[in-house]
């Protein structure tokens, strides 16, 4: 039954009513200005978190209307959204991606624009429904977020279209194994747009769109709650009758949508634990950027890195890499070196990093120190190039620390420096060898530089088992740190409380994306 709500039927945007909750500052901005044009678009499908949209929690899916496409770039860049293209094996037609960032929040907001009603299949999407003009003639103005969204007569018969087009096998496996199981997001959005419907409206709408063959199961879904034998009829004649449209074959859907598959699978565990210079997203038309977070222990580098390739992950293909020689990630070939100084710092007794290096583990490290340097120079070498490859091919990379050549034995300079002179020809040309390693990073440096500057003060509360001198040397010698021109090189202060500093990066990082 229909809720008593009262829709704006192609009202004008004089008449739109000011919304007590519009969302986000960016999806105002983009929704006004389409008003102001009298550019017709809709938010056309899963209205029921709608608030949760407009509030970037998750993504805005519009419908615009054709023939006005000089306005509507001009709208969405006025309103601060740019686009994004996804890979060849991710991408849908007539389906764009564009991200905003609301600056008050550093939120990012997924617009997916949808020029054409492309949808079905999980990974594939092979239909083209030529709907669009209905969906758009019919859509209402929600007053709650004062942004048009589909009528739910025409929403609740796409939902059931999309929900036939998407069923395989192993769904109707599920549906024989668990028949009372929840169907999750279906069974939700079906139920809250039942409650705004009548099942008449919705059955006329349906005959008119697809034909009279999906009268009878269509009926028994809205009267008995969407039982999986009901939605599997009403999707055998949506098949049925929609073959018109299809955009590929049956042999050639299948294979594409395997394929597709495979790479999404690909793309979750480059995500989440591989981290390949392999774009498997989405990446920037505008070309890759490498950003690297500087800064002296303790003011939060790691943090900043972890913070961005998190925020920029969701949406965007994105390389974290480590370039110091800690405890981040390493290669195995520095692995035992990397085992045998924990286990000497470990039976050793405290004290700030200068005082370690006295006695028979400073002799010790000294022996360790040209295997160290060659084993940690290969290491940078490969992250280096595995730099260049993600950013040529469009990918953000971030980076934590960037070798540098500028200051020997210290904030990842050179290590070998200080035996260039060396009476051994060998220990001069291993030193030969690390410094070209350094000065090649010097030479093909970051996009951008992000320089966090910590007060000596707060830094040692942070590290406090570093010195007073270590800390302030560091410090100055980021400050100091000089790159080529093209570089972007940005100062923050550290001190401020992380959220703020959070901020400050994400808008920084936004500009140059």
């Amino acid at each position: 039954m229909k809720s008593e709500r009262q829709h704006l039927l192609g009202a004008p945007a004089s008449e739109i009513p000011s919304a007590p909750d519009p969302g986000l500052a960016v999806v105002q901005q983009l929704f006004g200005r389409l008003h102001a044009a009298d550019l017709r678009y809709c938010h056309w499908k899963s209205n029921e978190h709608l608030d949760a949209a407009v509030h970037g929690q998750t993504d805005l899916d519009v419908l615009v209307e054709q023939r006005r496409g000089d306005d509507l770039q001009r709208i969405l860049a006025e309103s601060g959204f740019r686009r994004f293209q996804a890979t060849a094996l991710t991408a849908y037609p007539a389906v764009e991606d564009y991200l905003g960032l609301d600056e008050a929040t550093g939120t990012l907001v997924h617009l997916h624009l949808h020029h054409r009603l492309t949808l079905g299949q999980k990974h594939l999407k092979g239909y083209r429904l030529p709907w669009e003009a209905q969906a758009l003639a019919t859509r209402r103005l929600d007053p709650d977020h004062g942004v048009y969204a589909t009528a739910p007569e025409m929403e609740l018969v796409l939902l059931l279209v999309r929900d036939a087009l998407k069923r395989r096998l192993r769904t109707r496996v599920a549906a024989v194994l668990r028949p009372e199981a929840g169907n999750g997001d279906f069974a939700r959005e079906f139920d809250w747009l039942v409650e705004r419907t009548e099942a008449d409206a919705v059955v006329s709408l349906a005959i008119e769109l697809i034909g009279p063959a999906v009268e009878e199961p269509l009926r028994r879904i809205l009267a008995g709650g969407a039982r999986h034998p009901d939605r599997a009829a009403f999707a055998a004649a949506v098949r049925s009758a929609l073959r018109p449209h299809r955009t590929f074959g049956a042999v050639s859907a299948a294979l594409r949508m395997k394929v597709r598959e495979g790479y999404w699978i690909l793309g979750g565990l480059s995500r989440r634990w591989f981290h390949w210079a392999i774009p498997l997203r989405r990446t920037s038309p505008r070309g890759g950027v490498v950003i690297a977070f500087l800064g002296s222990d303790g003011s939060g580098k790691s943090t900043l890195r972890e913070d961005t390739v998190s925020w920029l992950g969701q949406k965007l293909d994105v390389v974290p890499i480590y370039f110091g020689s800690g405890d981040g990630p390493g290669s195995l070939l520095r692995l035992p070196l990397q085992i045998a100084r924990r286990l000497v710092d470990k039976r050793a007794p405290s004290g700030t990093p200068s005082q370690r290096r006295k006695g028979w583990r400073g002799r010790l490290r000294a022996i360790a120190l040209i295997p160290w340097a060659l084993s940690l120079g290969l290491e940078k070498r490969a992250k280096h190039r595995r730099m260049i490859r993600a950013r040529n091919r469009g990918m953000v990379v971030v980076c934590d620390r960037y070798p540098q050549d500028q200051f020997q034995g210290f904030n990842d300079g050179c290590l070998l420096g200080g035996l260039a002179a060396s009476p051994s020809r060998l220990v001069r040309a291993l030193a030969k060898w690390e410094a070209r390693i350094y000065a090649d990073a010097r030479r093909s440096p970051p996009d951008v530089v992000i320089k966090l500057i910590a007060s000596p003060e707060v830094a040692l509360s942070r590290r406090p088992e570093m010195s007073d001198e270590e800390i302030k040397s560091r410090i100055a010698a980021v400050r100091a740190l000089r790159f080529i021109d093209g570089t972007l090189v940005f100062e923050i202060d550290a001190d401020q409380p992380l959220e703020e500093v959070v901020q400050s990066v994400r808008r920084l990082i936004w500009k140059v994306l």
